[in-house]
């Protein structure tokens, strides 16, 4: 009986080892590791989404956002060139800055049937434009 719980004891102490050991390679996250990766994720749906054509960056306290950020001033970026976060030579120690999605406000294509320009053109036998200039006189000096 002793010698069971011998045997329970060392194989306690070294499944106990054996997980600080593990622990001790698994260095947790910061917080700033932990934006960057987020931003990185939702930069990534944003384009692989079809409904989101751009994005902005946005920010909830302009008095602890970077100047680069603020030199931004929310203009949409297509969702193809947009930087990722933090911003190259952001002087933040924690960037709070995130991405904004702009949708895509076209629900369906503008022009679902035949075009009727072609109906409403009256040139069919002369076109206006081929005919002889119908300016006065030659325009070489109109500026004197």
């Amino acid at each position: 009986m002793t010698e069971a719980l011998a045997t329970i004891i060392v194989v306690v102490i070294i499944g106990y080892i054996i997980y600080r050991k593990r622990a001790a390679l698994t260095k947790p996250k910061s917080r700033q590791e932990e934006l960057i990766e987020k931003n990185a994720n939702k930069l990534m749906d944003i384009q692989d989404s079809d409904r989101i054509w751009g994005v902005y960056i946005d920010y909830d306290n302009e008095q602890i956002c970077c100047k680069n950020v603020l030199s931004l001033e929310k203009k949409p970026i297509s969702k193809k060139i947009a930087p990722s976060l933090p911003l190259i030579g952001c002087d933040r120690l924690l960037c709070r800055c995130y991405y904004v999605s702009l949708t895509e406000k076209r629900s369906k294509t503008r022009r679902e049937y035949q075009d009727r320009r072609d109906e409403i053109r009256f040139e069919d036998e002369n076109d206006r434009r081929t005919g002889a200039e119908r300016r006065s006189g030659v325009w070489v000096h109109h500026d004197d």
